[in-house]
């Protein structure tokens, strides 16, 4: 029988969705970029100009945020901004999780950056390890079709898989049943999408554990078998 290969998903996905946060964020580099700035000249790494460090009056360009195309230039920001965090939306746990146990109750962001630029760069670098582990379980289930037990699910990716599936699957539940949530978000149809969409990959990982379990339990019995499993993939 010829060895059955997979696709690196593990690889392949945490680096398609970063190129792709990359290509959505785009057209917003300079307001990254000055902040980034900003937020490093408040911790001393880079110089900043005497005027902003300390808060001076600065030139003001008139702004007319009532005015039709600026409010549509709004809303495709906040599009952009909602999809990358959507799209990454384990990313906040760390987040989350800093919040919870802080005095404050907030979660931390750099000095002199936004909540959303802070956000828009951290949550798609912390995704990536999220998206790896989906990579890795989509991989695991490809195999187990072959009775191969490659790559093999850690304990620990269960563990971390059953917090991703609980909070992806609590956004479609509560746009669904609350009407004032979704009067509240306006993109809460990418909650719905991407909530729903981490609640299968997160399956995905208790999936193919228990999968394998079975594979294990049925090769045990069989050692040539077991060798064959453990043997062959990645």
């Amino acid at each position: 029988m010829p060895e059955t290969r997979v696709p690196p998903l593990r690889w392949i996905l945490p680096i398609s969705q970063l190129i792709l946060c990359a290509v959505i964020l785009w057209p917003m580099r300079a307001m990254f970029i000055g902040e980034i700035k900003m937020s490093l000249g408040a911790y001393g790494v880079v110089h900043v100009s005497p005027e902003r460090a300390t808060g001076a009056p600065q030139r003001v360009i008139p702004f007319d945020f009532s005015a039709p195309e600026v409010q549509r230039r709004i809303k495709r920001a906040e599009a952009r901004e909602w999809l990358v965090a959507t799209l990454n939306l384990p990313g906040s746990l760390p987040d989350l999780a800093y919040a919870m146990i802080s005095s404050a109750h907030e979660e931390w962001i750099p000095t002199g950056m936004s909540m959303w630029v802070w956000r828009d760069i951290s949550w798609p670098i912390v995704g990536m390890f999220f998206w790896w582990l989906a990579g890795r379980s989509i991989e695991a289930l490809l195999s187990a079709r072959h009775e191969i037990l490659q790559p093999r699910i850690r304990w620990w990716e269960v563990l971390i898989s059953i917090p991703v599936l609980a909070y992806g699957g609590i956004w479609p539940v509560m746009m669904s049943v609350d009407r004032s949530s979704r009067a509240e978000f306006f993109w809460w149809p990418l909650l719905v999408v991407f909530g729903s969409l981490w609640l299968g990959l997160g399956a995905c990982t208790v999936a193919a554990s228990i999968v394998q379990w079975r594979l294990r339990r049925r090769a045990a019995s069989s050692p040539v078998a077991e060798a064959a499993a453990t043997g062959s993939g990645s």
